[in-house]
């Protein structure tokens, strides 16, 4: 176990989430993102690198599971992604991301593989910043509002509230909206659509990022850059934690326990979520590698708090006595590799009887993209090469003679195309 040990520490800067100012050469940095238990696993995920990446705990080693960027079918080119979002639904596992004016929807498949649901583009210009839950429903944010949207991606409720300097900021219910800015806390009534409380709290910069969250009493917590705090929604001071004067980021609890966390760069603090005493610390800078710097911070429940940090140099996990579980370190992140070629499919026979061996071939699509080819409801996977090519062995189906679309689709860009084939 890493044992807990106060050293001393030189800070170069101020660490900010909505900059994120700390960086090496081409290395990127981990400082915001979102976990949850699905199936009794822990998923992670993360759009700091510009690209979804999803990991899963597997005993004391996170594992990726997927690494996607947007690919704009226009320019044939890649984009980044900006913020995305983790929802259990209908016994499936979904990550939701936004890039420029677009909501992507994936769907994980087999615990391993990651398939383009559904992407929703705005057609009135509005940026997406942000994409996350809020009162158990999926919300967007943009630097105007915020929006609701039901299941199948479609827009039941919008909020002129935001935070057009750190969405981050943006939080909330069913009933309220919170907003950290400008030194304040904005409580805003959903019913009334009114700001309905203005609370001030102590921040050395204006621009910086925090998670703040109610509970089921309605009580609010935040971490500013001098204390730890809870407040009830007349504004009333509950409780307060002093902690050691750097930038407060994060603060989260997993609704399972009476303990709540928090980060402030040099690590995470555990306070009794009544009383806010102190249970536990941990010093996280060298936990998991150097330049190891709390920001980001998910608290799930999975046999006891598991506390998931976007620990800049690292993704990290610590158990409910912030020990350390496992982590996983930044990498540089390459150039997206753009596709050069359009959408193309070849047969070596355009036509043949059921159980005849076809050999179809193709190009086009994403570098080692997880691909589907459907013939008369007959569906396979396989993969594309490094170049978005392949050449695939297919079984002529049994179904009835007649004229068929045979239709590739990319499992995580959404390019597809179409051949025709003859079942004789």
């Amino acid at each position: 176990m890493i044992k807990k040990i106060i050293v001393p520490i030189l800070v170069l800067g101020i660490f900010s989430l909505i900059l994120v100012s700390y960086t090496q050469g081409q290395t990127k940095s981990y400082y915001s993102g979102d976990a949850t238990v699905f199936q009794n696993k822990l998923y992670i995920a993360t759009a700091n690198t510009g690209s979804l990446e999803l990991f899963v705990l597997n005993n004391q080693q996170i594992d990726r599971i997927a690494k996607i960027r947007p690919f704009d079918e226009r320019f044939g080119k890649y984009g980044n992604f900006y913020d995305l979002a983790l929802r259990a639904e209908d016994g499936h596992l979904y990550v939701y991301a936004v890039t420029n004016f677009s909501i992507y929807k994936y769907q994980l498949n087999n615990e391993s593989q990651l398939s383009l649901v559904k992407t929703v583009r705005n057609s009135y210009w509005e940026w997406y910043n942000r994409v996350g839950e809020i009162g158990g429903q999926l919300a967007s944010i943009s630097a105007n509002n915020v929006k609701i949207w039901s299941k199948d991606m479609q827009v039941i409720n919008e909020y002129e509230f935001s935070n057009s300097e750190v969405p981050y900021n943006v939080r909330g219910n069913d009933k309220y909206l919170l907003n950290v800015q400008n030194n304040h806390i904005y409580i805003y009534d959903r019913a009334s659509r009114l700001v309905i409380k203005e609370i001030p709290i102590n921040l050395k910069t204006s621009r910086s990022a925090h998670q703040i969250f109610l509970d089921n009493n309605n009580d609010i917590y935040i971490v500013d850059d001098y204390y730890a705090k809870k407040f009830n929604l007349d504004g009333k001071l509950l409780a307060s934690f002093k902690h050691q004067d750097y930038e407060g980021y994060d603060m989260s609890a997993s609704g399972y326990s009476q303990a709540v966390y928090f980060s402030n760069g040099i690590g995470v603090v555990k306070l009794n979520k009544d009383s806010f005493k102190l249970e536990d610390w941990a010093y996280t800078g060298g936990i998991a590698g150097p330049r190891g710097w709390a920001m980001g911070m998910k608290v799930v429940s999975l046999n006891g708090d598991k506390v998931v940090v976007f620990n800049n140099s690292n993704i990290l996990v610590l158990n409910d006595k912030l020990d350390k579980i496992a982590a996983v370190a930044s990498t540089e992140e390459d150039d997206a590799v753009a596709i050069t070629e359009n959408l193309y499919l070849n047969l070596d026979k355009n036509r043949a009887a059921p159980n005849a061996e076809v050999y179809l071939s193709g190009g086009g699509f994403s570098p080692n993209e997880a691909l589907q080819y459907d013939l008369a409801g007959s569906k396979n996977l396989f993969k594309a090469d490094l170049r978005g090519r392949f050449n695939q062995k297919i079984i002529v189906p049994s179904a009835s003679t007649g004229l068929y679309d045979i239709k590739v689709t990319g499992a995580s860009s959404g390019l597809h195309y179409s051949i025709a084939f003859q079942i004789e």
